[in-house]
């Protein structure tokens, strides 16, 4: 027992200088030592806590993986293309297109309101005097300088229609400049108050300068215009190069889109009178040259319709009615057609009244309804 300790003692002091340790065992009352390598138990406990404190991460041999593709984002610049779209692109692609046949362009203008050509509304016009209206330009295509104006009413109605010759051309030479107060025009006004039948008109409006060479508003020259019968409310439509014009009784007058001069149709036009001397003035060169009725008074600087002489032409006179002699027309003071104050109405709201008038005052009437007016076509 006492060798074994000493043994013993002699391993301790062994392990000291050669790091081994003796284990000390007890079977069947005899100790067995076994004897450990301390020196590897010692680097793989030094190894284990370096490991588990060190910030380096050991490289390791591992099986290459294959790691899930991301969701990339599409830049700013790309289109997304979402599951709906891609089913529709891939049926396009599977599906051969046939190519679709577009509807033709047409080469008229677009249909505006006042280009629609309608019936009035109503025999009567209201009495009262409006000044609520609105003038509103309607734009064409860019070619054209500028477009004509219609005119609204406070419901929002087409009461009427306007343009002007601004000069620069052989019925007007002066050209129109506000700039330099250069104000030559030929205006072109059609009036259908509150969509009736009653004061269906077109005043016509020439400016020339006075011999100080100014422009006075008590030197314009006015005409006021009444055709019969009075069918339609005037409209007015693009055409090509022209402005073609509805007059009440369905004929057409065509005008130049450009200039304004009358192109065709039933109204023939000379040029605007600039002489200078007011008092020897003519009044618009528009002459009526249809087969219906027309109404015509002038007038200098005031309302034509206000104490003067209406002229009463018919184109259809009777057939013993000899050219010249007179019998085609009827002159009659204007008191007897319009109202002479407030709104200046025409007295007679219908064809038919109007009618026995002419009749009795003038010898001649309206043209029937079964008469076919001359209506004029589109040119080129």
């Amino acid at each position: 027992m006492a060798e074994n300790f000493d043994r013993q003692n002699e391993a301790s002091r062994a392990s000291k200088n050669s790091h081994t340790v003796l284990e000390i065992s007890f079977s069947k009352g005899h100790m067995s030592v076994r004897k450990i390598d301390l020196f590897k138990s010692f680097l793989l406990t030094l190894l284990a806590v370096q490991l588990g404190c060190s910030t380096h991460v050991p490289v390791t041999a591992r099986a290459p993986q294959i790691e899930p593709e991301k969701a990339v984002e599409p830049s700013r610049d790309e289109a997304v293309v979402t599951r709906p779209e891609a089913d529709r692109l891939e049926q396009q692609a599977e599906v051969p297109q046939t190519p679709s046949i577009s509807e033709p362009k047409l080469s008229e203008a677009p249909t505006f309101p006042e280009s629609v050509l309608s019936a009035p509304e109503t025999e009567a016009a209201s009495a009262a005097v409006k000044y609520d209206t609105l003038l509103m330009t309607r734009s064409l295509n860019p070619t054209i300088k500028s477009a004509w104006q219609y005119r609204l009413s406070r419901d929002k109605k087409i009461i009427g229609f306007e343009f002007s010759n601004r000069g620069g051309n052989a019925i007007l030479p002066g050209r129109y400049d506000i700039e330099q107060n250069r104000l030559f025009t030929r205006d072109f006004e059609f009036r259908f108050e509150d969509r009736a039948r009653q004061d269906i008109h077109l005043l016509l409006t020439d400016w020339a300068p006075s011999r100080d060479k100014q422009f006075k508003l008590s030197e314009m020259m006015h005409s006021v215009m009444l055709f019969f019968p009075r069918r339609y409310l005037p409209a007015v439509a693009h055409s090509g190069e022209h402005y073609i014009v509805t007059l009440p009784t369905g004929e057409e007058v065509e005008f130049d889109a450009t200039t304004r001069e009358v192109r065709g149709g039933v109204f023939s036009e000379a040029p605007v009178d600039l002489n200078p001397d007011k008092a020897v003035r003519k009044y618009p060169g528009i002459n009526y040259t249809g087969r219906g009725v027309v109404v015509r008074a002038n007038a200098r600087g005031v309302d034509p319709r206000i104490g003067t002489v209406a002229l009463i032409t018919t184109g259809s006179p009777a057939a013993n009615c000899e050219p010249g002699s007179g019998c085609n027309q009827c002159q009659v003071p204007s008191k007897e057609l319009w109202q002479q104050s407030g709104s200046v109405r025409f007295k007679f709201s219908t064809d038919e009244e109007f009618d026995r008038y002419l009749m009795a005052r003038c010898g001649f009437g309206l043209p029937k309804n079964g008469l076919d007016f001359v209506v004029t076509s589109p040119r080129a």
